[in-house]
Order: structure tokens, then sequence, then C-alpha cells
């Protein structure tokens, strides 16, 4: 009998922009299959400024699929154990005003589970996410308050000072710059807003783990695999990455390092 992990699919990570008809909140839509290859040894969780709302099935979980909200993550945390199993969800910019209904995590449990076999089910679990993204809402913003009340309300919410988000809305700025150009990194690193490359080092180490060099090195724009190019991903493709080590993206991180 076949083992569970000769049942799963190839390795795959990938983001999507947004459907249309979703709150500005949502910064994008995710899908991570993995069978331990892209996180083993040495792989992480990047640091973020974003909530991740999530669905993950895993291979040795025989029980119903969950959806769970993550706070930003304040740090690179590197992995205790290689994932197997599927996970997706979105990633927002600010906490939802509630957790979806049954429906919509009905539809993501019975999707995921067939992700795990094959490509095939990637437009229904595509399809469950863009539902789900629509529900969410918000609440609207705020009104004038003083700085001492923002800051208070801020990490009440994240966990996470104010000041610490915004470096890490800078850091992830600086990602998809490192990927998209060529300029010098003491040229980059002022353009991104550090005080000057040392700086911008000292950030990416705290935040991904790694110099910035090495990050750019891991960054290569490359045209999408032949068997993710069909209709219903279009233009909202934002990032690939396969089993083999390869990536797709106008800017992206190797697999060595996803987001995830």
């Amino acid at each position: 009998m076949p083992s569970s992990s000769d049942r799963v699919a190839a390795p795959l990570y990938l983001e999507l922009a947004p459907p249309s008809g979703a709150g500005a909140e949502v910064d994008h839509l995710f899908v991570f299959r993995d069978s331990g290859v892209l996180s083993g040894r040495g792989s992480g969780r990047f640091a973020t400024d974003l909530f991740t709302l999530s669905m993950t099935s895993r291979d040795d979980d025989d029980g119903a699929a969950a959806v769970s909200l993550a706070p930003p993550r304040p740090a690179f945390v590197p992995r205790s154990a290689p994932f197997r199993g599927v996970v997706a969800g979105l990633r927002l910019s600010s906490r939802p005003q509630r957790l979806p209904p049954a429906e919509p995590t009905g539809a993501l449990s019975s999707a995921l589970a067939r992700v795990r076999l094959g490509d095939d089910a990637l437009p229904a679990l595509v399809a469950a996410l863009d539902a789900l993204a629509r529900e969410l809402t918000f609440a609207a913003p705020g009104q004038a308050f003083s700085e001492r009340t923002l800051r208070r309300r801020a990490r009440a919410d994240t966990g996470v000072s104010r000041r610490r988000l915004a470096a890490m809305r800078r850091f992830r700025h600086l990602l998809g710059q490192l990927a998209r150009q060529t300029l010098p990194l003491t040229d980059l690193a002022l353009e991104a807003g550090y005080y000057d490359q040392a700086h911008m080092t000292a950030a990416c180490r705290a935040f991904a783990g790694r110099p910035a060099g090495a990050l750019r090195l891991q960054a290569a724009p490359r045209d999408f695999g032949p068997s993710l190019q069909d209709a219903w991903l279009g233009d909202r493709l934002r990032l690939v990455i396969m089993d083999e080590g390869k990536e797709s993206r106008h800017g992206a991180i190797r697999a060595e390092e996803p987001r995830f």
C-alpha cells in the first residue's frame, strides 16, 4: 500500500492577487503543498506585518480542516520540522470582524483534500478562497485618535508595536525591490528607506534569517512554468515555487526560503 507521502502531489507554493469584490484589506491568496521538500532543513517563515487566515490539511491529520487566524509575525521563525500536507488561505492587512461562516470553510476543506492529490483541484480551491475573500468584512477606519492611543490599539490588535509593523512593511517592500532591481545594494538600501547597507542587512537577518546579498542571489525573474499557465491563473499569479527548486515571478524568493 502506498504511503501518505506517495499520494501527495508535487510540492508547490503559489500566491495570487485577490479577486475583484474583495476588500482592500486582502493582500493576496496563497496555496502551499509540500511533502517535506520545500520546508526541509534550514527553511523558515519570514516576518510579516500581515494577518494569515488559513486552513490546513496535514498528512497525519484525519480530522476536518479548521480555519485559523494568525497575527503578524515579528521575526524570522525557523521551522522545527518539515511540513507535509496542504495549507491555503488569505493574507490580510487587518483583522477581520469575524471568522468565515461554515459554508465557505466546507468548500475549502473539500478542495484542500483534493489538492493534496493533484493540480486538477487547484481551480476549485482558488474559487473557494475567492469566495472567502469576498465574504470577509472589516471594521471601518477609526476616528482620529491621539498618537498614544494609536500605538496602544495597534499593539492590542497585532501584538506588535507600530514601529515594528512599519519596519516589517519596509522589509516586505524590499523583497520585491531586491528581485526587480539591479541597483547596487548600497543604493537600493537608501531607496528602500534604510540608513545604509548595514542597516538593510541587519533587517534582512532579523526578518528573513539571511543577509540582503543572499536574498538577492536567490531572486531571479523567470517565465511561468507551462503547467501553471492555465487561463484561471491569468495575471493574478504573483509567485510560484515548485519542487525542482525553480520558481516564477516578476521578482521572487526561491524555494530554499519561501514565505509561507
